[in-house]
């Protein structure tokens, strides 16, 4: 990501109740408060679902590794707050084809009880259990697993 470029950038947007989806949101708030990355040769990032008013970044601004572009949030058609993070073909989340992707490094701290604990929680807008790893471990050159909890090495 050493030469990524703001593509687009959107704040402002409300956060929503934890718990319950947000009923008639225009298709074009669904990201909620967001910030597209062009990673130049056709490729695209898009953090997604950011507190109003976190949003650091503008159209044009040149972006670092690590530097901070926004908080996490729960605005656009969200039922609880998360960051949502996806490569793509183009910067549009909704004519985009997602594309694979890998992390340099990272670390693995945690996990939930899985995929339904995840929803039900979703669902009530209720905290996640999150078991703490007692040993974390380094992963290179991977995408983390569903469900994992993880940090980025400084």
């Amino acid at each position: 990501m050493a030469n990524a470029v703001v593509a687009q950038a959107i704040d402002g947007l409300p956060e929503q109740k934890p718990g319950k989806y947000p009923a008639n949101i225009p298709i074009n708030q669904a990201d909620g408060n967001s910030v597209i990355l062009d990673l130049g040769q056709g490729r695209y990032c898009m953090y997604a679902h950011m507190q109003p008013g976190s949003v650091r970044v503008h159209r044009g601004d040149r972006v670092k590794r690590g530097q901070v572009i926004g908080l996490v949030g729960d605005s656009g058609n969200s039922v609880a707050p998360h960051l949502h993070f996806q490569v793509m073909d183009r910067p549009s989340s909704l004519a985009a084809i997602g594309l694979p992707y890998e992390i340099d490094a990272f670390e693995v701290t945690g996990s939930t009880p899985g995929t339904t604990a995840f929803d039900e929680a979703e669902e009530k807008g209720t905290p996640l259990g999150v078991m703490e790893v007692k040993t974390s471990r380094e992963v290179k050159r991977a995408l983390p697993l569903d469900q994992l909890v993880i940090a980025f090495p400084k």
